[in-house]
């Protein structure tokens, strides 16, 4: 492999460290696979007392749009000291990865190298159970073909419905809800479903919810299917065709059950393993051999046992600040001093 764009960096600006990056750490690279490369670096004095610090500096190809990397292609971004620490406090994926990136994987040790060591070190100190970003980004990408397409599903369920109802008449006529309400049960469906509420007096009423949306049975058939049929067309081409295993970005799914295991591996242990260790689970799915609807379930349950992992995890419930601000003081005064 040619030389990465963050080892030019190193001419002009005081590396810590560069680690290899993307799906060679996780393991899940292939044959096409491009080159990531994540770094940290000190800035010089002149940058910090003129506050000109750049928080991070990335540099790849110019590609047209839509063009996507090759094998060739490296890409590589390295953040100064402060805002890593800044990432990892608020519990970014990619902090967390670097921190645990195993050694072979660090292709770059500056002198200052034991500056990420005492990260490292004082990582008790760092790792709360305040992930949010790890939960953040595993709804994120679910929400594009996972939670989405089963959301996608209820909506044109009830659609499919309502097309067999008088569109005139009330949600509570006789004449169509008993019909719901076995309808409902059947449907058996976590976004299709009675809730109690509150009215405008304050008392309580009963309402038909699907997928969040709260409809009153005094609505009629009509409005309540057109204001389904605006959510199920915004939901977009591409969630729809997941339900038929077509048009699905594969690789956007593999991340987001990865995000999620590493997520659960760090709420439990305080330690993320890499390579990851359902790596040929992630390649499967990347690669498109798994079915959708198996992928769809590892997700959604994935989801739930992340968040209960994140209910019952020992980690500290936030960094602690002071050693952050100690820590990055002692360092930065240094260089100014210097």
């Amino acid at each position: 492999m040619g030389k990465s764009a963050l080892a030019i960096f190193g001419t002009i600006m005081n590396k810590i460290i560069e680690i290899k990056f993307g799906s060679h750490l996780y393991g899940t690279d292939t044959p096409s696979s491009d080159a990531d490369f994540k770094g940290i670096y000190l800035p010089t004095a002149r940058e910090i007392v003129l506050e000109r610090v750049k928080r991070n500096i990335s540099t790849s190809r110019p590609k047209r749009e839509f063009e996507k990397n090759t094998k060739d292609d490296v890409d590589s971004e390295i953040f100064s000291l402060a805002e890593y620490m800044r990432l990892l406090c608020d519990g970014q994926t990619v902090a967390l990865d670097m921190l645990f990136a195993p050694d072979n994987f660090q292709v770059f040790k500056g002198k200052e190298y034991h500056l990420f060591q005492t990260i490292y070190d004082n990582k008790d100190k760092l790792l709360s159970k305040g992930i949010l970003s790890f939960i953040g980004y595993a709804r994120k990408q679910a929400s594009k073909y996972g939670i989405k397409g089963s959301r996608v599903r209820a909506v044109k369920n009830v659609i499919d419905f309502l097309n067999g109802c008088d569109s005139t008449l009330i949600l509570k006529d006789p004449a169509i809800k008993s019909e719901l309400d076995a309808f409902v049960n059947f449907q058996n469906d976590e976004f299709i479903k009675y809730v109690e509420g509150l009215d405008n007096n304050g008392g309580t009423v009963t309402y038909f919810e699907v997928c969040g949306r709260k409809f009153q049975f005094t609505n009629n058939v009509k409005y309540t299917t057109a204001v389904l049929t605006k959510i199920y067309n915004e939901y977009g081409h591409r969630a729809k065709l997941a339900q038929e295993n077509d048009g699905i970005d594969w690789k956007a799914l593999s991340h987001a059950v990865r995000v999620n295991f590493e997520g659960q591996e760090l709420l439990k242990t305080g330690h993320i393993t890499f390579p990851c260790p359902n790596r040929q689970l992630l390649l499967d799915i990347k690669t498109g051999k798994l079915p959708y609807k198996e992928v769809e379930f590892i997700i959604e349950t994935g989801l739930q046992e992340l968040e209960a992992a994140q209910a019952n995890s020992l980690l500290r419930d936030k960094p602690d600040e002071q050693w952050v601000d100690d820590f990055l003081y002692d360092v930065y005064s240094g260089i100014v001093k210097a």
